[in-house]
């Protein structure tokens, strides 16, 4: 059967005045400019009796529960498999608060209440009049707008942009797939995708559409950070989304095309070990979360916090010491396979899974964000952000050092499985 292809889009920015999210505690970043907007962008493929449908929101993410209502509601508006819906988040942190995490931005409740409305307007545009299409895949190693911001080097970075391509009658749709986190301006009260956004405008530019997905950034700053965190402007990461754009179309040339793609998707929930301390250790855990986070203004207050809601769950967590109900999401077009991740995952994640599938997008905050998933050797950094401050406004618990293990691990299965 012959691919079917449509593309809708939705404007989801804030109105001037709402808080914005990230870069420290109580902040108060109301914003008073839209450099950009930020779009609900979707892609509806269908082929014989399967249909697939991939949504990317210029956020900073979406917890599972409101994913999972979200993907719900596209599953019965449009007759397909929930484990069809991949619902993913560029992670800019110019763009408003759309989780709730302690002190970073307080959400606007009209706000997100219009957000799955504004979703399902891109997701019906998109699947009301699919047209046929070609499908090819490639990659294509790029000049790094990351760095990794632990060994302040290019180490344990993927070099590759991920790229694919749905030819149709007069347009092509792509979808370009990098992983370097969304922080170009720093702490402004400025609202745009960055550099994500402005590739997706780059192929705008040239009459086609793009849905520019974040990777497994969690450990990936821009490049320009490697210089000096503040002093950023739109110019830097305009270049980084130019860098991406021009460099699926140039590899284009090399790509192999083909109009009959078989479509698959999996889903799996998975539970996450947890570092549960014993309760008579609050004390100490609770210096430990100040000294963690001293480097942020008012983070004593984010960890005070944390402390009343260990004393409120410590019990139930000590008895089960797991983050539950977990999704991972596995899709395949034709050849090409893509892994979906709910959070901030560190990008040797991606190297160790591109080693043993070469043919792989990964996609970091898909279905919901629960946080930073590290690698095994960041947890043997006291005091690392990652590892011991962000689930402080995060969740609860730190992640064990196995986490690695066990995620790539239901990664490999679930990927086999396709």
């Amino acid at each position: 059967m012959a691919l079917l292809a449509g593309y809708g889009e939705q404007i989801i920015s804030p109105p001037l005045g709402t808080d914005l999210t990230g870069f420290g505690f109580y902040l108060d970043r109301r914003t008073n400019h839209i450099l950009d907007d930020l779009k609900a962008r979707a892609l509806f493929l269908k082929n014989g009796g399967r249909a697939q449908l991939l949504i990317v929101c210029d956020l900073l993410g979406f917890t599972v529960p409101f994913s999972d209502k979200v993907r719900g509601r596209l599953a019965r508006e449009l007759g397909i498999p929930g484990e069809s819906i991949l619902l993913a988040c560029t992670h800019t942190h110019s763009g408003p608060a759309a989780q709730p995490l302690a002190g970073l931005g307080v959400a606007n409740p009209a706000y997100i209440e219009g957000l799955p409305d504004a979703i399902s307007r891109a997701a019906a545009m998109a699947a009301a009049s699919p047209e046929e299409a070609e499908f090819g895949y490639g990659a294509e190693a790029v000049e790094p707008i990351g760095y990794n911001r632990r060994n302040r080097d290019f180490g344990e970075i993927d070099p590759r942009l991920k790229f694919a391509v749905l030819k149709q009658k007069g347009h092509k749709t792509y979808l370009l797939n990098y992983a370097c986190h969304a922080v170009t301006l720093g702490p402004t009260k400025e609202v745009t995708a960055d550099w994500l956004g402005a590739a997706a405008a780059e192929v705008e530019q040239a009459g086609h559409r793009a849905l520019v997905f974040q990777g497994f950034c969690g450990d990936i700053d821009p490049v320009c950070y490697m210089n000096r965190r503040l002093g950023a402007t739109a110019d830097d990461f305009k270049l980084g989304g130019k860098i991406q754009a021009q460099r699926a179309f140039k590899a284009e040339k090399y790509v192999n095309f083909t109009a009959e793609p078989e479509l698959r998707s999996v889903e799996k929930r998975v539970r996450l070990p947890l570092q549960v301390f014993p309760k008579k250790e609050l004390d100490k855990e609770t210096e430990a979360a100040y000294e963690a986070t001293r480097e942020f203004a008012r983070s004593r207050e984010v960890v005070q916090g944390w402390r009343k809601r260990i004393l409120r769950h410590h019990d139930a967590y000590l008895k089960s010491p797991w983050m539950d109900d977990v999704p991972i999401q596995a899709v395949a077009i034709g050849g090409l396979k893509i892994m979906a991740l709910p959070g901030e995952i560190f990008s040797g994640y991606g190297v160790k899974l591109a080693a043993r599938w070469p043919k792989l997008m990964t996609f970091g905050y898909a279905n919901g964000n629960v946080g930073y998933l590290p690698s095994r050797k960041a947890f043997s950094t006291p005091n690392d952000y990652a590892c011991y401050c962000a689930p402080k406004f995060y969740a609860l618990f730190a992640f064990a050092p196995e986490v690695e293990s066990v995620l790539l691990s239901e990664c490999d299965g679930l990927l086999k499985r396709l």
